[in-house]
């Protein structure tokens, strides 16, 4: 008696590819014959076996390369359109970012005339030196909302 082992056991076989097309979903019969490592031309005659058994219900494409269950059921689900018409891009709202930059410049610009007048008065160059470095902060705030605000113009 020979054996030949490189064909695999019918019983496991079937199991396997039941498994594969039942329960996995496979329906390529070139997929399922890379994942058991066999010929498709055998794949395919133990699926036709399977499901002249009753075990499988379905039916061949017309090209013979894939297989089609029969239970299968559409979604329930809507079906999504190819491209939503209503997508924009919101603009964000920057008034309040372009006016705090104002003010932190205009904080700036009175810092400078406040240093000037020191010849008035001693501490105008403190004042002044303090309203300049407010206001740059004041500026730099004012630069980060907007960069935030701003969406790119190019998308």
């Amino acid at each position: 008696m020979v054996i030949d082992h490189t064909l695999p056991n019918n019983n496991d076989l079937k199991s396997r590819l039941y498994e594969m097309v039942a329960v996995g979903k496979i329906s390529s019969l070139e997929m399922i014959s890379n994942l058991t490592g066999l010929d498709e031309l055998l794949v395919r005659e133990a699926i036709d076996e399977l499901v002249n058994e009753g075990t499988l219900e379905g039916a061949f494409a017309e090209n013979g390369r894939r297989f089609f269950l029969a239970d299968v059921t559409t979604s329930v689900a809507p079906i999504a359109g190819a491209r939503d018409q209503d997508l924009e891009i919101k603009k964000a709202n920057t008034k309040n970012a372009k006016y705090i930059g104002i003010i932190g410049v205009v904080m700036l610009i009175f810092g400078q005339i406040l240093r000037s007048l020191v010849a008035l008065h001693p501490g105008m160059e403190n004042a002044g030196t303090t309203f300049f470095m407010l206001g740059l902060v004041v500026l730099i705030v004012g630069w980060y909302q907007y960069s935030r605000l701003e969406p790119p113009s190019n998308i």
